[in-house]
């Protein structure tokens, strides 16, 4: 009965597999920070309104012991309209790979789908943020 070496293994069970990945970097996505989420309501189309209102003025006037009602103010809001737009990407996977226990190629292309996405949410929220300001000055 002849003794099973490595010399004579195929290559790839020879191989060996770092289960170590190397670190992708990652940008440090700020514009989500003060960002405000909202969710829409099933089947609610895709323009999302929203009504903030406006500071009161100071009072000025002192309510003194005479039991004089102060001058009234009148509330006013503002509507702004959200639309929702729709962005995606997808990996397409065609691997065989050699030992499938090692290769985590799924698990890494929803981790690289899921940072891309984030970048996103943080790229488009920075431009809105300065077509805003540009609106404002």
């Amino acid at each position: 009965m002849p003794i099973t070496t490595t010399s004579i293994l195929p290559a790839p069970v020879q191989q060996s597999f770092s289960y170590k990945l190397l670190s992708v970097p990652v940008p440090n996505m700020i514009h989500k920070i003060p960002a405000e989420r909202k969710t829409m309501p099933r089947n609610g189309g895709r323009i999302l309104r929203m009504r903030r209102y406006n500071p009161l003025p100071t009072a000025l006037v002192p309510l003194g012991n005479s039991g004089v009602t102060p001058p009234s103010v009148t509330l006013t809001a503002v509507d702004i309209d959200a639309t929702i737009s729709f962005y995606g990407q997808y990996i397409q996977l065609n691997e065989q790979v050699t030992l499938q226990n090692q290769d985590p190629a799924l698990n890494q292309a929803a981790e690289r789908l899921g940072v891309s996405l984030n970048i996103l949410g943080d790229v488009k929220l920075n431009l809105n943020t300065m077509e805003h300001l540009k609106a404002i000055a």
